[in-house]
């Protein structure tokens, strides 16, 4: 992937001796190229588990054997969340080749109508403010009044976390680095600036000007789609493209607010959006700093710009994201479909033994990552913490110990998985008339053949974590599976519920009577599998039960009858 050249401008640069930011490039192919070399390996390292937090891979060789040698030695620790992750990576890499830089410092609230009635707000707060109280003109006080009053409804209909707006962002300011700025301070403030609200922008809009989005909505190919792209998931979730397989295979890499990093797939676990909340796939927007001043590309210069995601193939501006209709090859089939079938080198052809082994892997190391995330909870002893009277006011989108140590999101996306595995093998083993793929098996028993693959993956995925009393407890993948829908979410609860043990099991778990009742009342918000980040869920635990919040009836994911065990 490096070409020669890049790879020898690394392997003769000078060792990073200072944290000074210095400016001696510009962004091109090559430095692109490189990127997504740099991207790869630390993906390749998460995957082995050989670094488990942005601050341990950055500091591999074997994660980051590009700079990790050269990392300056005042280099602090390094902190990542998702949304953090894509422009952490970035900014390192920029600083470890001498590149300029930019990232978003402000974002507001979006709408056409809601920017229209801001500007004129604005402007009439300034006329109302040049007159005191007794020479300020009624039709001044009024029109003031009457902006501010629009701009408060529209504003409370834009929803009151940015990072969900329903209307979407823009972005309103941008550090455009100069040369000479520290890394670590950099770092520092991209932290706190950055969340997923300020990928939740039109793509469409805010590529001119001074202050413009540094991404946009790519083509769906192996072309564009490079190592390094990010993916915006609107519920509220933010991954970096690590690699792509010849059967279009997606793998991504993602942080967490517990500080991990995961290596995870690509699929119906991110959700889609209109285009005005801007998920999807999304690339770089290339830049160039001329003296103080960064020029970007226009969408309509960039040979790869592309709404498809949201208007679909051949696109259609006319219809919803939801009615979008994709087709490949003259075949029609769901977003999904059209993304593996628009990667892969094999076209339509889909081998359902591979695939069902190969999602069964990815699984394995989804619950794997859930062990850690679990087992930080109860280090940080939350469960010996008594629970809260509330919920919190959404218990996918919050703060505080919450976000960093709860796993509704997390498991959330696990479900979304085995959803899709499990819908996968229905559709192998009894193909619908508008299948979208060609299966691709030359066995004579393909149900018996699906189902050694599941015996031998389900049982093979082992992993264990403390009980209460101090006992090691072994489980597996199957066992997981199992329990699925008995999984706490809650960081509050003792580690046998987070892991869905029942009867005898739980004799160890000495917990409250409140926590117990909490587990019981969250049984509906456990049953759903599409998060759902516009729902208030602020109650108590009467409330939560007649609040008709989740799912009444546990969904069914059985394999073993699927697959006649």
């Amino acid at each position: 992937m490096i070409k020669a050249i890049a790879l020898l401008l690394i392997l003769t640069a000078q060792a990073q001796a200072s944290t000074s930011w210095k400016i001696e490039r510009q962004w091109n192919t090559n430095e692109e190229e490189l990127f997504s070399e740099f991207i790869y390996k630390i993906g390749e390292s998460i995957r082995k588990r050989e670094c488990r937090t942005t601050d341990e891979c950055l500091r591999s060789q074997k994660a980051n054997p590009l700079f990790a040698k050269n990392n300056p030695r005042g280099m602090t620790s390094i902190f990542s969340d998702c949304a953090d992750l894509p422009y952490i990576l970035r900014s390192y890499f920029a600083f470890m080749r001498k590149l300029p830089f930019a990232y978003p410092k402000g974002i507001t609230f979006y709408s056409p109508e809601l920017d229209r009635v801001r500007t004129a707000y604005y402007k009439a707060k300034r006329e109302y403010d040049s007159y005191n109280f007794f020479s300020r003109p009624r039709e001044v006080r009024t029109r003031y009044k009457e902006l501010k009053k629009e701009l408060e409804r529209l504003q409370k209909e834009a929803g009151d976390d940015l990072r969900y707006s329903r209307s979407g962002n823009k972005i309103t300011g941008m550090r455009k680095i100069q040369g000479g700025e520290n890394i670590n301070q950099v770092f520092d403030d991209i932290v706190g600036s950055i969340s997923t609200a300020i990928f939740r922008v039109n793509g469409s809009l805010f590529d001119s000007g001074d202050v413009f989005k540094d991404t946009y909505p790519a083509k769906i190919s192996r072309e564009s789609l490079t190592i390094g792209s990010i993916i915006y998931d609107p519920a509220g979730h933010i991954a970096l493209v690590a690699k792509i397989t010849d059967a279009g295979k997606i793998y991504l890499i993602d942080a967490h607010p517990d500080n991990s990093i995961t290596y995870i797939s690509y699929g119906e676990k991110f959700s889609r959006s209109p285009l005005s909340r801007g998920a999807g796939f999304v690339k770089w927007r290339p830049y160039q700093k001329r003296g103080k001043q960064y020029v970007q590309t226009l969408n309509k210069d960039l040979p790869d710009y592309s709404l498809e995601q949201y208007q679909g193939y051949p696109e259609r501006p006319e219809v919803s994201f939801r009615r979008a209709e994709y087709r490949f090859n003259d075949v029609p089939m769901d977003f999904y479909h059209f993304v593996r079938a628009r990667l892969s080198l094999q076209g339509l052809s889909i081998n359902p033994l591979e695939e069902v082994s190969t999602g069964l892997d990815d699984l394995c190391r989804d619950f794997i990552d859930r062990v850690d995330a679990v087992n930080k909870a109860v280090s940080s002893g939350m469960i010996n913490k008594s629970a809260p009277d509330n919920l919190p006011e959404n218990i996918y989108g919050t703060h505080g110990d919450w976000e960093t140590y709860s796993t509704p999101s997390r498991d959330a996306r696990l479900k979304a998985s085995v959803r899709e595995i499990y819908n996968s093998i229905n559709e192998y083993l009894y193909p619908s008339a508008d299948s979208s793929f060609e299966i691709d098996y030359n066995g004579f028993d393909l149900q018996r053949d699906l189902a050694r693959i599941f015996k031998e993956k389900t049982a093979s995925c082992k992993y264990s974590f403390t009980k209460s009393n101090g006992e090691r407890y072994n489980t597996n993948l199957k066992t997981s599976l199992d329990k699925l829908f008995k999984l706490s979410f809650d960081p509050y609860q003792c580690i046998e519920l987070r892991w869905g043990l029942t009867g005898s099991e739980l004799e160890s778990c000495n917990q409250d009577k409140d926590k117990w009742q909490w587990y019981e009342a969250q049984q509906a918000l456990r049953n759903q599998v599409d998060r759902d980040y516009s729902q208030f869920m602020g109650y108590d635990i009467s409330g939560l039960r007649r609040s008709g919040l989740g799912v009444s009836q546990t969904p069914n994911y059985d394999f073993d009858s699927l697959l006649g065990l």
